[in-house]
């Protein structure tokens, strides 16, 4: 992340990207915990209220305007570069690697909670906030399970314009001496340019 940033700001920012990297571990904890969910009430006048119910939706608004903001993110012309063609001259497919690593993390935070127990849920809170404290300030929180569901890879190169390693999120396999068109999103991290034109071309149609 941008140490030039206000604290603050670094910190929601990366909690933001965070919460959408990690919204089907959230996911499937509401899941686990839902047969709570018609068991305990609290009383709001003559209705009788799931005590689980405001939680949930506190959450689930949460989840929903984080994942927006990624999609609004790596979507939108707004305070983007103009598109650059780069040429590759070294390659590497991180697309695996980093797969494998969010999944393990995955792994490592639901399997506290199957039990569905209130001491379940403290140790996933603390194991979350441990990955959060490992992944903060890294460009991993840029590669949304999203990112691969649409079939996108994620490749670390080096291109001949400058002899600096960059992360490329891109549709199709890239090899040694292609010429690649993309956008600068953050630091050393750039977008297949078709990401975008995909976005305006929604907008134009309307």
């Amino acid at each position: 992340m941008n140490v030039g940033q206000p604290m603050s700001t670094h910190i929601f920012n990366s909690l933001r990207l965070f919460l959408s990297e990690y919204t089907l571990v959230f996911v499937i904890l509401m899941t686990v915990y839902s047969k709570y969910f018609f068991i305990f009430y609290i009383k709001a006048y003559s209705f009788s209220i799931p005590v689980l119910l405001i939680p949930y939706i506190i959450l689930s608004v949460i989840l929903v305007i984080s994942n927006y903001g990624y999609y609004y993110l790596i979507t939108t012309e707004e305070d983007k570069e103009s598109p650059r063609t780069y040429h590759v001259t070294e390659i590497e497919d991180l697309s695996i690697t980093y797969a494998n690593i969010i999944m393990t993390t995955y792994v490592l935070a639901l399997l506290s909670v199957f039990q569905a127990m209130l001491t379940s849920l403290t140790v996933f809170i603390i194991v979350l906030f441990f990955i959060f404290e490992l992944f903060k300030d890294s460009e991993i929180l840029f590669f949304n399970p999203i990112l691969f569901l649409m079939n996108y890879r994620i490749y670390r190169i080096r291109v001949e314009e400058h002899n600096k390693s960059i992360y490329i999120v891109y549709k199709e396999k890239i090899q040694e001496g292609d010429y690649i068109r993309v956008r600068h999103l953050y630091e050393n991290i750039y977008l297949d340019e078709r990401i975008i034109k995909k976005k305006k071309a929604n907008v134009n149609d309307l």
